[in-house]
């Protein structure tokens, strides 16, 4: 993913996202969809080879345990998220 903003750490420019991603769906008692999240984003650039160098020290961590009372900007993108998850299931008949 490309970083909107590359971190720069000494003489290094970080312009890219590696993403770790777990999320665990659930349906609350009355039907409502639910989900908790776990997200970490990794600075990563691409040196000469090609090779990635990520800078763990430096990961964004995002947890949720429900998006109840989640903002509106959350809910969008686990909303996208889901539809492309959806798609991807259609698509392999399961």
């Amino acid at each position: 993913m490309k970083a909107t903003n590359p971190i720069v750490i000494g003489e290094k420019s970080f312009d890219l996202f590696s993403l770790n991603l777990a999320i665990n769906g659930k349906y609350l008692p009355d039907g409502t969809p639910d989900a908790s999240i776990a997200a970490r984003f990794i600075p990563t650039r691409l040196v000469e080879d090609g090779e990635p160098e990520q800078a763990q020290e430096q990961s964004v961590n995002i947890a949720l345990g429900s998006l109840s009372g989640s903002d509106a900007a959350t809910l969008t993108a686990v909303a996208e998220i889901s539809a492309a998850l959806q798609k991807f299931i259609l698509s392999k008949g399961l």
